[in-house]
């Protein structure tokens, strides 16, 4: 869904999934590696443009070092992809963190904890619905 709500294409039948249909593909038993959390890596294209690809990583270990990051940056380089999600279990070590603010802008990768994913905030009734601004918009706002 968060793919889907930043514009990028996700199909409907991934969006409706029940948690028995992701088992039935992925299976459901963790502990013996199905699924593998490496598994589940998509890589989606936006809407508007489909050069605009982006990854979504969820790493195995618990807690991301920068080993893990590098090999995703390596990814991301050789198939020319300058965006990804990364789905952490338990968060990200100081050097992991700060590695991911030293390749942006060339590399954006964002940083999201498995936990905040289960409930998608946005469909709360008392959150208004976010819209990316324009430039035009952006620029008239910072003109006030």
């Amino acid at each position: 869904q968060l793919c889907h709500d930043r514009g990028y294409l996700v199909t409907q039948d991934e969006l409706d999934q029940t948690l028995e249909e992701f088992k039935a593909q992925f299976g459901e038993k963790p502990s013996e590696g199905r699924p593998r959390r490496t598994d589940l890596t998509v890589l989606v294209a936006h809407n508007d443009d489909p050069t605009d690809q982006m990854f979504v990583f969820f790493p195995e270990e618990p807690k991301v070092g920068i080993k893990t990051i590098k090999m995703y940056c390596q990814r991301m380089q050789e198939e020319n992809i300058t965006r990804a999600l990364i789905v952490v279990q338990q968060g990200m070590t100081p050097s992991a963190k700060q590695s991911l603010v030293d390749m942006a802008p060339k590399y954006i990768l964002e940083q999201f904890l498995q936990q905040e994913l289960l409930i998608n905030i946005t469909e709360h009734e008392l959150v208004p619905e976010h819209v990316v601004m324009t430039k035009e918009e952006v620029t008239e706002l910072l003109a006030r």
